[in-house]
């Protein structure tokens, strides 16, 4: 999902402003058509009783939360901040992962200024599809690096960790399995909150872009609606 490259300090400068933003490629005309009707999404996590909403939320993950190749406003987190009416930052960065750099020229560790600037109430990290292939040791370290930086620049977040997405395919690689777990319990190490959105994407090749990697504004959508609702079961939402 590296596409190209973007500027880091544009990123930070934003963030610090505390704007939602969405670091993405060209932007493309996005596709139009009417809201798809959604069956209630299967979401692996604990039910707890409903939160009150955090006053302030940065989203932090790759090109499917940046909703790359759409406009900003498409990206799922700035949707799911709409509907859940908070405050919501949006540090998504193409290519990025735990251990490899994405397009603003860092990995997540790379972001933990802009998340001590911005001191969120609530933390939402996804784990990356561009970490996979990557050495198994590696991405453990460098997620359990990470989530502790993280922890330390904004010690009264609350963390949660979001599965791997992958695209419409059913089969969904082994790899998916080794970046969630690293995320699970590097966020669980910090007294965080965990949660499996599963494959919102899985058998619907028509909301994926052409390049068949990422979501068009209808795949946005999918993502948004389970991901709220497994913050809402997870007590994290209200």
């Amino acid at each position: 999902m590296t596409i190209g490259r973007r500027g880091w300090p544009l990123l930070l400068t934003a963030a610090v402003a505390g704007l939602s933003v969405a670091l993405s490629g060209c932007a493309a005309e996005p596709e139009r058509g009417p809201e798809p009707t959604f069956t209630n999404p299967l979401a692996h996590a604990t039910s707890a009783p409903a939160a009150q909403a955090p006053s302030r939320v940065v989203a932090l993950g790759d090109s499917l939360m940046s909703g790359y190749n759409l406009l900003p406003e498409q990206a799922w987190p700035v949707l799911l901040g709409a509907r859940a009416r908070v405050a919501l930052t949006n540090l998504a960065c193409p290519g990025m992962g735990f251990v490899v750099q994405g397009e603003c020229g860092t990995s997540y560790a790379g972001l933990v200024p802009a998340v001590a600037a911005l001191q969120p109430q609530l933390l939402i990290v996804e784990s990356s599809s561009n970490d996979f292939w990557e050495d198994g040791d590696e991405i453990r370290s460098d997620t359990a690096d990470t989530v502790d930086q993280l922890h330390a620049a904004a010690p009264d977040a609350r963390i949660v960790g979001l599965s791997t997405i992958w695209n419409d395919d059913p089969d969904v690689p082994d790899d998916t399995a080794v970046t969630s777990d690293a995320l699970r319990d590097a966020v669980q190490a910090v007294g965080g909150t965990f949660v499996d959105v599963g494959q919102p994407l899985a058998g619907h090749p028509e909301w994926m872009q052409e390049d068949d990697v990422h979501p068009t504004p209808r795949g946005q959508r999918a993502i948004e609606q389970t991901v709220m609702s497994a913050l809402q079961d997870a007590g994290v939402l209200p």
